[in-house]
């Protein structure tokens, strides 16, 4: 091979190890640890307490959504529905840690527009697996979220839809979303 050749092929190869890479760290997450992938938000247990949510940073943060939150998700008629760790990145993705038991699935991913100054909107979209390991459903988790003037809480409202493996509504929750903002100087010492 000539030199060009050597350089162009090394470039091809270390694009296609890298997918390679991207799809197996992918696989890790949406693997057999993943069987309901958010699917039983509403059957969640008592949430955890976590008192170092209360000792945030206490300066004004930007009016952006971006960042990471604790999410409280209530029902229209006042009962708990979920709870949640998430994550808005800048380029529109967003990375969901619901607070429900990692053997039914807990992480979940959606992508999100800004609609105004400090409201944006987000789509969600996922699969639920049966233990039998096959695909027991789907849902989407639609919100419109405005975040507070001094950056550290967001609220609005959200619509769950499951549906049944042949695209049969079969549940529809709507309800309102309260955030904390989780800062980095959330000590240590109080998250055990």
């Amino acid at each position: 091979m000539i030199p060009i050749q050597k350089h162009l092929w090394s470039k091809v190869c270390s694009r296609r190890v890298a997918a390679v890479v991207v799809l197996l760290v992918a696989a890790l997450f949406t693997g057999a640890s993943g069987t309901k992938a958010c699917s039983e938000p509403g059957k969640a247990t008592t949430p955890p307490s976590m008192p170092w949510l209360e000792h945030q940073d206490e300066s004004n943060w930007q009016q952006t959504v971006v960042g990471l939150w604790h999410v409280v998700y209530t029902q229209s008629d006042g009962s708990p529905f979920n709870q949640s760790f998430k994550m808005w990145w800048s380029d529109g993705i967003e990375f969901d840690n619901a607070l429900l038991p990692p053997s039914g699935g807990n992480i979940c991913y959606g992508v999100w527009k800004q609609t105004g100054r400090a409201t944006v909107k987000l789509h969600h979209i996922g699969i639920m697996w049966g233990s039998d390991g096959k695909i027991a459903g789907t849902f989407t988790s639609d919100e419109e979220d405005t975040v507070a003037a001094n950056g550290k809480s967001y609220s609005g409202t959200f619509e769950f839809k499951q549906y049944d493996p042949s695209g049969n509504l079969v549940a529809d929750i709507k309800g309102t979303t309260a955030a904390k903002r989780v800062t980095f100087k959330t000590p240590s010492t109080e998250v055990d």
